[in-house]
């Protein structure tokens, strides 16, 4: 899941850059190798992780056809439809995890993300969220000794941000402002992963 959830960043950073065919590469190698491998080794039988799925089989398949139609988009240079079929993916995972109450800090990283992209957010599910997000473990990425230390000062500096802000009553518009702006940041470098 790991490799899956990097492969899925890289393919979004390169499509960003507008490298379609280096987006479609990686997208191949990366991310739909590991799907077809996941949907024909486990598409019956469920990781231990995910033993309170209680429809594993039509969550990969439909993962699976997800997959293959972002690939035909992405060769189709179908950039709208591209982004719209990644998107429902990272969210199929979150479903899985939400279900499986497997949800890490990336998962409510991402659920503060989606929250933050309605067009009135509520303060008091964002409060909610930091809560869940204060008591969740970090992904495996936030884990890595390599780069734990720039997970860590990523937090923190959404912390910063985002702590004073819910403790107000109401979210003005210079609020959301500076949420979105500071989430946006901290999601696309710790929100993404699906592990």
């Amino acid at each position: 899941m790991v490799d899956l959830g990097r492969s899925y960043t890289k393919t979004l950073s390169l499509l960003e850059q507008g490298t379609f065919d280096e987006a479609l590469t990686e997208y191949r190698v990366g991310y739909l190798a590991s799907i077809k491998k996941l949907y024909s080794e486990a598409a019956s039988t469920y990781p231990v992780r995910f033993a309170k799925a209680k429809t594993w089989c039509v969550w990969t398949k439909k993962l699976y056809v997800l997959s293959v139609q972002t690939e035909k988009a992405l060769r189709a240079k179908k950039v709208k439809q591209v982004r719209t079929l990644l998107a429902q993916m990272r969210q199929h995972f979150y479903l899985l995890h939400q279900e499986t109450e497997t949800l890490n800090a990336n998962d409510w990283i991402y659920a503060f993300h989606q929250e933050l992209s309605k067009e009135a957010p509520s303060a008091a599910a964002l409060t909610k969220i930091m809560t869940q997000f204060g008591r969740a473990k970090p992904c495996l990425l936030a884990q890595d000794k390599n780069v734990e230390h720039l997970y860590d000062l990523a937090k923190g500096t959404w912390l910063k941000t985002v702590t004073p802000i819910l403790e107000t009553e109401t979210l003005s518009d210079t609020h959301l402002a500076a949420l979105r702006e500071a989430s946006g940041l901290f999601h696309k470098a710790y929100g993404l992963q699906f592990e």
